[in-house]
């Protein structure tokens, strides 16, 4: 199973550049701008109404690959139970990570791949929209050496 975690996070980190310079303030609910952006990558919800809020200040990165939002960390359980009435049960619920929790949804269930998780420092969400395998191995082929 690490495998796999590994893989996604690889995944999740080679599509949505991390970099701090890129990402922007937002505020109010945080819920509407993940719906908003999972919509426009091409998930496919369980429900669009009724859901919870997530209030307050977080940052966010876009790009052609996906999103990347960050939140205070005491906001992982708004965050999760606002994924779970949008999109159901994940594919993976939350388990250790190296320093939190990371859960994921697949692409084969609800049309995209979300990440969501947590560590000391924040709560975080990727929403990455579907890609094909050409430019997934591309990416990988063509990814810097990573830094020890």
């Amino acid at each position: 199973m690490g495998i796999h975690i590994s893989r996604f996070v690889l995944l999740a980190a080679l599509f949505c550049g991390c970099s701090s310079d890129h990402f922007r303030i937002g505020q109010g609910d945080a819920g509407r701008f993940i719906l908003q952006q999972a919509l426009v990558c091409g998930a496919h919800p369980l429900a669009t109404n009724a859901l919870p809020e997530i209030d307050g200040r977080w940052r966010y990165s876009v790009d052609t690959n996906g999103m990347v939002l960050q939140l205070p960390r005491e906001q992982f359980s708004d965050v999760r139970s606002f994924l779970r009435q949008a999109f159901g049960s994940p594919e993976q619920e939350p388990i250790e990570a190296k320093d939190g929790e990371l859960g994921w949804y697949a692409a084969k269930t609800i049309g995209i791949a979300v990440q969501f998780g947590y560590n000391s420092k924040r709560t975080q969400v990727i929403i990455l929209r579907p890609q094909p395998w050409s430019k997934i191995m591309e990416t990988i082929v063509n990814a810097p050496p990573e830094e020890k």
